[in-house]
């Protein structure tokens, strides 16, 4: 929370936040098929649960932090990667993000 505020305060006014939502099991899955390629000795199931508690109790106060300010734009990161991109490009739009800024 401290550095979302220290950000506005140094840096710049938040125009809006990206919150990629998917159920927990979803991003466990994904954790865990990418564990079998990725050589990383945290994608196992103690270290993903930790990680996610981890989450709700230092990111999730920043989310509501800037939901009561609303400045929180929700994506569904349950759909394929192609469909989440889409989503994304489609919120950046809206947020008038410019063209030039959003790649492919």
């Amino acid at each position: 929370m401290d550095q979302a505020i220290k950000f506005e305060e140094e840096v710049a006014e938040s125009r809006f936040t990206l919150f990629f939502e998917c159920s927990e099991d979803t991003m466990l899955q994904r954790l865990l098929k990418r564990g079998e390629t990725s050589g990383r000795i945290d994608d196992n199931i103690e270290s993903i649960k930790k990680r996610f508690h981890t989450f709700e109790v230092t990111s999730m106060p920043v989310v509501d932090y800037y939901e009561k300010k609303d400045k929180v734009v929700r994506i569904d990161a349950s759909s394929t990667q192609e469909g989440v991109y889409s989503q994304v490009k489609k919120q950046l739009t809206v947020c008038r993000v410019p063209p030039h800024r959003i790649s492919a």
